[in-house]
């Protein structure tokens, strides 16, 4: 069953990682022994290729039970006998999909799908299974963080990554070949998405997760993922076998793989580095970046070959690429729809030329060229849409009995907690109802909502041993008392941390947390080259390995510091790790171990002239110089006071971005790099291309459509916009666009209420009332009218504004007398906010 090939490169990788594996490997060597000669090779594999993190944090039994699994999958089930070796191991065998929590859940998952399928062909299992997938779990926005699929079986709501990890998943654990597919970051809009394939008679098809259709390659991103500039899988080996997919490289433990011309228009790229004297820059590191969020963010970096030259294929828009070489660099905008090859020279320069003026940028999004073009028939749309009420019934039905009335009655104020709880909610009640410790509301309340889903009771437990004593209330609950640092898993590290050191070295680390620095340095590792970088290793882990990357480190020094009762957090704009003393914060620079209040900060004012326009990762954002990029600092939550904004930042090198994305995806940007000495006050005016709302304002005259409010009464276009401008929006309650969308209604309430601005929301049936985001935005938006489209309108109208009716939510300014001035199919990141702004520029008209 396994080949000579197989067993060849998992003994190398194995024993190539033996050293860095030292902590546990006696552990492995013990239980390997006991293993079948399959289960060897298969265990063997799976820990040469995991990110070393992983064999920390997770016990041999663990990954035995997928290997265990996998082998009786591929012995009993046709279509995974089928399956070539490298597309079994990598796809079905592996555990790790994403940055997911590893637990054992495949035979759970195989015990509730393989019944259900029994008999079918694969195409029709894969498509049963998604509507499996559906009826257990759905769209909600969310924190980075990915949850394990058990919680979201457990919890029934996630992010996209999130979708797409649990019905990889789902299929894996049945024995078809499954993998996430991911674009970094759209061109288009402000956002990214994630989405899955599954082999198929030896071709790969996508698929939206949790959002079945009746047929293959096809869902609401098609057209975006057309529009996208790159789009990648990621294996955790390099065990592939005649493949022609592109591949971009290794970054850490990961192998990328490019699939951007199966979805759209794109350009074989051809990108030469040069030193100055004309020489190829082997080596050289060469990041493709996309400005999305005001940010270059690069999308994928690559290693120049011998000629200094890196090709890859990506799609037709606009990016910025950047090479670097030690503190030899270039860098240069590229018109992928105009050019095909670019070179760079690199040019010794420790920190960027900082001529503090502003420079301007015209971005370019890929058009829209559809080059799959399936459709789904009337009546395979008419059974999705049957099938997708019944699966939201029972999802809703399920999590519905989960809430136990009476025990959250107790506790009203937790009330938002235990219903996004799910099948955890027993848990969260235990953790509550032991005992009458005021501890226990307040570290469940310094925790994220999302950390209700898979809390443990026993692990919160471990945490409620600490001491306010003169601590500010705010500082004792969110930087004492509380378990989460940042995005890792919860586990019980205080109990874990005060055994491990000695008694001496708590009293110093207490007395000069400094030396908690000294400890990480001289005693953790980092083999960037065998992890993970989006997951981060617990504290627990770090200290087992004796291994981790510098956020695992800096999370560790604040766990280190909380366990020992000693108020610490991650700054949350640089995410350096403070500590709590004297009535203040204290930085510690992890590199040079030094305290950063000894260099005299800089204070940056900018000056607007509508604060109220400049969002952060959408308008604009600021990045420090950190020696090789511009890195970007974490003002997510700041806003303009009126005109003025004043930033407290360090010295150092800083570069600010501004961007204003049009309609059609494409951006106005500017940015502009310049120096803070030590104690300076600067001001900048914030700047981006001009260009008037008016020049945004189309006018083009709309059909005569008849809409019914919920009580039957009939409305016509012309009776919604008598009082002025009118935002007309079609949704798909419980679709992720539509959640995209509403969450940004309800994040803008306050603007859009103080211009009592006007929308009228058009479901499909009284039955999207019952929309948890739905009911949220109708409770934050005061001047929403709610109406039915009985005679399926929206496509007519859509076709009059040139956007696409399949791709709700429609969003059309509709102007008084019929007439249309703007119009969105889909989500696109800022559109509200837009159409806000423009409905105030109509008014005027």
């Amino acid at each position: 069953m396994i080949s000579e090939n197989l067993k060849k490169y998992a003994t190398e990788k194995f024993e190539g990682r033996r050293e860095l594996l030292a902590p546990v490997m006696p552990v492995i060597e013990e239980k390997l022994k006991q293993c079948s000669e399959e289960e060897v090779v298969l265990m063997k594999f799976l820990y040469g290729t995991m990110p070393v993190r992983d064999a920390g944090e997770y016990g041999f039994n663990l990954f035995l039970s997928y290997v265990k699994h996998a082998l009786m999958l591929r012995e009993k089930v046709a279509w995974c006998k089928e399956l070539p070796e490298d597309v079994f191991v990598n796809y079905v065998l592996y555990d790790r999909i994403n940055s997911e929590d590893i637990t054992d859940c495949r035979p759970f998952f195989y015990e509730q799908i393989m019944g259900r399928v029994a008999g079918m062909s694969l195409w029709e299992a894969i498509l049963e299974i998604n509507y499996w997938c559906a009826e257990h779990a759905t769209y909600e926005a969310t924190d980075s963080r990915t949850a394990s699929p058990m919680t979201m079986y457990r919890s029934g709501k996630g992010r996209c990554g999130e979708e797409s990890t649990f019905a990889v998943t789902a299929y894996r654990s049945v024995g078809i070949a499954a993998r996430q597919v991911y674009t970094p970051r759209w061109a288009h809009c402000d956002d990214n998405h994630a989405w899955v394939e599954v082999f198929v008679d030896g071709e790969w098809h996508f698929l939206g997760a949790c959002e079945p259709e009746e047929v293959l390659d096809t869902g609401w991103f098609s057209g975006p993922a057309n529009r996208a500039i790159l789009i990648h899988t990621r294996n955790f080996s390099d065990y592939v076998k005649e493949s022609n997919e592109e591949y971009l490289g290794k970054e850490g433990a990961l192998y990328y793989f490019n699939h951007t011309d199966f979805y759209g228009r794109t350009k074989l790229v051809k990108i030469l580095v040069k030193d100055e004297n004309g020489k190829p820059a082997a080596g050289a590191h060469i990041a493709v970046e996309i400005l999305n969020m005001a940010e270059f963010f690069p999308a994928a970096v690559m290693i120049a070959d011998a000629d200094g030259e890196v090709r890859m294929t990506l799609g037709l828009g606009d990016i910025r690429v950047r090479a670097f070489d030690g503190i030899r660099r270039a860098e240069a905008m590229m018109r992928i729809e105009e050019e095909d090859s670019l070179e760079l020279v690199l040019r010794e320069e420790a920190v960027p030329e900082a001529d503090d003026r502003w420079q301007t940028l015209e971005i370019r999004a890929p058009k829209e060229v559809p080059v799959r073009n399936v459709v789904a028939t009337k009546e395979q749309k008419e059974r999705n849409a049957a099938r997708m009420a019944e699966a939201e019934r029972l999802r809703k039905a399920r999590f519905a009995a989960c809430f136990d009335e009476k025990k959250a009655a107790a506790y009203p104020e937790a009330e938002e907690i235990f219903h996004r709880a799910g099948e955890n909610f027993e848990e969260v009640y235990t953790f509550l109802s032991k005992d009458e410790n005021p501890n226990r509301k307040k570290l469940l309340f310094s925790l994220a909502l999302k950390d209700a889903k898979d809390l443990k009771a026993s692990v919160l437990e471990d945490h409620l041993d600490c001491e306010q004593g003169d601590l500010p209330e705010e500082i004792f609950r969110k930087d004492l008392l509380c378990p989460r640092i940042f995005l890792e898993e919860l586990t019980p590290y205080r109990s874990m941390i005060r055994g491990f050191f000695e008694e001496e070295t708590k009293r110093s680390f207490v007395e000069q947390p400094e030396r908690i620095l000294d400890y990480l340095k001289k005693n953790i590792t980092f083999h960037a080259e065998e992890e993970y970088d989006t997951i981060m290793a617990t504290p627990v882990g770090v200290l087992t390995m004796k291994q981790g990357s510098p956020l695992a480190q800096k999370i560790l020094f604040v766990a280190i510091c909380r366990s020992l009762n000693v108020a610490a957090r991650l700054n949350p704009v640089t995410l350096e790790p403070e500590y709590y003393r004297d009535g203040e914060f204290h930085s510690v620079e992890t590199e040079a171990a030094v305290l950063k209040e000894e260099t005299e900060s800089a204070v940056l004012t900018l000056n607007a002239e509508d604060g109220s326009a400049w969002k952060y990762y959408q308008t604009w954002t600021i990045g420090k110089w950190n020696g090789t990029v511009f890195e970007t600092l974490n003002y997510e939550d700041i806003a303009f006071d009126g005109k003025t904004l004043d930033l407290t930042l360090e010295p150092g090198c800083y570069r600010l971005i501004t961007s204003m994305r049009m309609p059609n995806g494409d951006q106005h940007a500017a940015y502009r790099v310049f120096e803070l000495k030590a104690g300076e006050a600067k001001e900048i005016y914030l700047e981006t291309v001009k260009k008037g709302l008016d020049e945004l304002l189309e006018h083009i005259e709309l059909p005569e459509i008849t809409l019914e409010d919920l009580d039957g009464k009939a409305h016509t276009l012309n009776d919604l916009t008598k009082d002025g401008p009118i935002l007309l929006a079609f949704l798909g309650t419980g679709e992720e666009p539509t959640e995209h969308v509403l969450n940004e209604l309800i994040e803008i309430a306050e603007k859009w209420n103080a211009k009592d601005a006007a929308m009228a929301a058009v479901l499909r049936t009284k039955a999207d009332l019952e929309n948890t985001t739905f009911q949220k935005a109708c409770a934050a938006i005061h001047n929403m009218s709610l109406y039915i489209d009985p005679s399926d309108d929206a496509p007519a109208i859509a076709e009059k504004m040139g956007i696409d009716a399949e791709k709700l939510p429609l969003l059309i300014l509709a102007l008084p007398g019929n007439i249309g001035g703007r119009a969105y199919a889909g989500y696109n990141v800022g559109s509200v906010g837009l159409m806000l702004r423009l409905m105030e520029e109509a008014a005027k008209a």
